[in-house]
């Protein structure tokens, strides 16, 4: 898969962005990778769909707020953005990215993200 390898690879060109991951929503397992994916930020990205699914379950679909979109957890170092790329029913995929808040900020990171989901998805 190339095309999907060259597209994690245009995400660690954002700025702070130091690991980058398609996860399967139904394990948490990852998988491609691109980046500094040690073995913290894959349990991360595992964790990452744990929180996808437990979300989508209280939003109990589409609600007045439509769907979920985008995730973030923040830490004093770093944070992890994940965007939903496809959801049905417990099952799809995320994208995950690990990123240096030192080296950029959330909003952009977040609309990085969100240009690279639309490239992974086309």
């Amino acid at each position: 898969m190339p095309d999907l390898d060259e597209s994690l690879h245009q995400i660690l060109r954002a700025d702070g962005v130091k690991a980058a991951a398609l996860v399967d929503v139904a394990t948490g397992m990852v998988v491609r990778a691109a980046g500094e994916l040690d073995a913290g930020v894959r349990a991360a990205a595992a964790s990452a769909a744990d929180e996808t699914r437990l979300a989508c379950a209280a939003l109990a679909g589409e609600q007045a707020g439509g769907h979920l979109e985008e995730i973030l957890l923040t830490t004093s170092s770093r944070f992890h953005l994940v965007r939903i790329l496809a959801w049905r029913q417990g099952e799809g995929l995320l994208l995950f990215a690990d990123v240096s808040r030192a080296h950029t900020n959330t909003s952009l990171a977040a609309w990085q993200l969100g240009q690279a989901a639309s490239a992974i998805l086309a």
